[in-house]
């Protein structure tokens, strides 16, 4: 063999995926992190749960760094949610009312599925389960996020192989019941998407508009959890104005490297009967209490015990306290 032809034969055995790591469930979360990072991208998919079931359309930029997106009901309301960097401002037709307020997670709709770190692989465990044809008959890898107890869901997802995009992804509950699918009918990656498209296409003259209002802590919230479930630990911490409450909410978010929960807590008003209990809405679930004159109400996407473990280890935290 020439020492051009071993050249090249280098550069692609480099440029390309090892067969090693090409059936490794980690490598395929590695390429598709990377590609939600990076690409831009449109399609429409369906989003199915127990009693709903909704067809939207999404249009995803990424430039110079910056994320922006546009995510736009197809069915029902028409709602669309318009993101750009950590400003999302939700627009709801029916009621005439758009809510603007602050996410800082810029990754958008999809940034929220697995990436592969050594958190991930604590709590979860993540392999190749095959592959399948999925969006247009085109290969897929099947990765399986098994969780390693039962404080959090398990995933599925699929990735395209020619593009390394999720073209469908499965939430599961401890029994292997599929409590939520999301999957594209159509999905283009593109160069870039154009300032016109991502703007809403609802007529927002006659809006009444709300902004959340955030406000910058004088000190950390004065509130805690020593001890929650395996793996989750307090990610962000803020004290923030929000509608309908009249005094400040402390918000912690737990998270495992995967899921987050929310936890907000404000002093009950006089005369106000607190809420208490669990409800729940898709893979979200929400669990309230009180704890010392205070509502505290937990809210994420994992199983309603893991909520009540974690308001259950709510503490408050006086001066000098050392937890």
């Amino acid at each position: 063999m020439s020492s051009r032809a071993a050249l090249a034969l280098a550069l692609l055995a480099a440029a390309a995926p090892s067969a090693g790591a090409v059936d490794d469930g980690r490598a395929w979360l590695e390429r598709m992190s990377e590609t939600l990072a990076t690409a831009s991208y449109s399609g429409e998919f369906r989003l199915e749960g127990q009693g709903y079931s909704e067809r939207m359309l999404i249009l995803h930029r990424v430039r110079d760094g910056r994320v922006s997106e546009r995510l736009v009901s197809l069915s029902g309301n028409r709602r669309e949610m318009i993101r750009d960097g950590d400003e999302v401002t939700v627009y709801l037709p029916d009621r005439r009312v758009a809510i603007i307020e602050r996410r800082p997670d810029q990754g958008g709709l999809l940034g929220k599925l697995p990436r592969p770190d050594a958190d991930l692989e604590q709590w979860y465990e993540v392999r190749l389960e095959g592959r399948a044809p999925e969006l247009n008959g085109r290969p897929a890898a099947l990765i399986q996020v098994r969780p390693r107890d039962g404080f959090r869901f398990g995933h599925r997802i699929w990735v395209d192989e020619a593009t390394a995009m999720p073209v469908r992804t499965e939430i599961s509950d401890a029994a292997g019941r599929v409590i939520e699918r999301l999957r594209f009918t159509r999905l283009e990656l593109r160069r870039d998407i154009a300032e016109a498209e991502l703007q809403p296409g609802v007529n927002r003259s006659d809006f009444h508009w709300i902004r959340q209002a955030g406000r910058p802590p004088v000190q950390a919230p004065a509130w805690s959890v020593p001890q929650p479930p395996p793996g989750f630990r307090i990610a962000a911490s803020a004290v923030q104005d929000m509608i309908g409450v009249p005094t400040p909410v402390s918000q912690l978010v737990l998270s495992d490297g995967l899921a987050s929960v929310s936890v907000f807590i404000h002093a009950t008003a006089p005369g106000q009967t607190p809420a208490t209990g669990s409800s729940r809405a898709g893979t979200s679930s929400s669990f309230s209490a009180v704890v010392e004159g205070h509502q505290v109400t937990a809210v994420g996407e994992v199983p309603p015990g893991t909520l009540q473990a974690i308001v259950s280890g709510v503490v408050h935290q006086r001066p000098g306290d050392r937890r």
